[in-house]
């Protein structure tokens, strides 16, 4: 086709459309709006899309109700428009789908409306609206940074030092006794019966939303260690020890462990034990039954100035029956045998691939620290050896 005939059908088109809408604009700007719906660039053309704004009228600009305040919405990625329009609609956010839609394609922003949080209020006009769903709401958040091997009570310690939205009781309570339906959402938790969340809460830096809850904060906990340690490693041990034991001699060798590279071998040291039915004689478990008894002393405000895992002077002295209460003691393992009945601090990943896999190759027993060496251990077989290694560098 010609470019002189090109310009005589368009021409004629237009004679047409300008025509139409005196004649008829009922009928041609409903043909224009379906049109438009279908396809949102239509409405930006001139004449065209001033017929079907014509058309709607008050429907493309008045807002849902002279309500301010400002309503969180989350739209979800691949959301169409006219789907946007509905989930709005429905939420009481715009008066009327078909002027959002139109309003989108007028103001320009079709395929531009974006997937996230969003703030928007019913007084907005579609326009406003359209607008505001192009930028996410960024939530303000509080950083709240925990390392590995704490505690429960520690990570409950630390919120108190930090203005969270929500209390440390709050928080103590859902970690000592989460409820079912926390319990359901994570299958690998492998909880003893009424046991709390110890050994499976992760670290690194949470950003912390200031309107988030205790539970939030606690899934937040719950997703990052499910994410420092992939399901591959929260099953069972080749040799039949549970998650949860597992999880236990992890959080032993995590308090005690410096260095990657020796978690294994000390790992291999507790698991000889076990396996040779000596008790474990681990440090760690009798700072844990101390610290315990010491907290049921203090107000829950003044934890967060107690200084935890702190070698107690004499270590033996009071921590035997009957001087500690009752119910600590199956934790203390310089007087039971066995794994105690729970993790006593959340363990790394490095930690916890130790305890599936320890290392007993070498049936070693006992291992000291070498002073001022950046945390490595001198590991030996008979107690003979490692006492002379204890008085070698001053611990007798």
């Amino acid at each position: 086709m010609s470019t002189t005939r090109r310009l005589a059908l368009l021409a004629t088109l237009l004679l047409l459309l300008a025509v139409g809408r005196v004649a008829a604009p009922s009928i041609l700007g409903d043909a224009l709006i379906s049109a438009g719906l279908r396809s949102p660039g239509i409405l930006s053309l001139p004449l065209i899309g001033d017929i079907a704004v014509e058309r709607l009228g008050a429907r493309i600009s008045t807002p849902a109700s002279d309500d301010t305040s400002l309503v969180r919405v989350e739209i979800a990625a691949g959301s169409s428009t006219a789907a946007i329009a509905e989930q709005l609609y429905a939420a009481g956010l715009i008066a009327d789908p078909t002027g959002f839609i139109v309003a989108v394609g007028r103001a320009g922003l079709e395929g531009q409306l974006q997937a996230g949080v969003f703030q928007v209020a019913g007084s907005m006009t579609p326009a406003e609206v359209a607008a505001a769903l192009t930028q996410p709401y960024r939530e303000p958040a509080i950083a709240v940074q925990l390392r590995a091997g704490l505690r429960l009570e520690q990570i409950v310690a630390q919120a108190g030092t930090i203005d969270l939205p929500f209390t440390q009781r709050e928080l103590l309570d859902l970690l000592r006794t989460p409820p079912a339906a926390l319990i359901a959402d994570y299958d690998w938790l492998d909880l003893p019966r009424g046991g709390t969340l110890e050994g499976r809460l992760g670290s690194g830096t949470f950003n912390v939303p200031v309107s988030a809850t205790a539970e939030r904060f606690v899934r937040m906990l719950l997703d990052r260690f499910a994410e420092q340690v992939p399901a591959e490693l929260r099953g069972s041990a080749a040799d039949g020890r549970s998650f949860h034991e597992v999880l236990t001699l992890a959080s032993i060798v995590e308090r005690e462990a410096a260095l990657d590279e020796e978690r294994p071998r000390m790992a291999g040291v507790y698991a000889y034990r076990l396996q040779e039915g000596i008790g474990l004689f681990a440090d760690p478990t009798i700072i844990w039954v101390a610290d315990s008894a010491a907290l049921r002393t203090l107000k829950l405000s003044q934890w967060e100035n107690y200084e935890f895992w702190t070698f107690p002077p004499q270590p033996y002295v009071g921590l035997v029956p009957p001087r500690v209460p009752q119910d600590l003691v199956p934790w203390n393992t310089f007087v039971r045998g066995g794994l105690p009945p729970t993790p006593v601090a959340s363990p790394s990943r490095a930690s916890i691939e130790a305890a599936l896999n320890p290392d007993m190759s070498r049936k070693e027993m006992y291992f000291v620290l070498i002073p001022d060496s950046g945390g490595r251990h001198d590991f030996s077989k008979t107690l003979a050896e490692h006492e002379a290694k204890a008085k070698k560098y001053g611990y007798k």
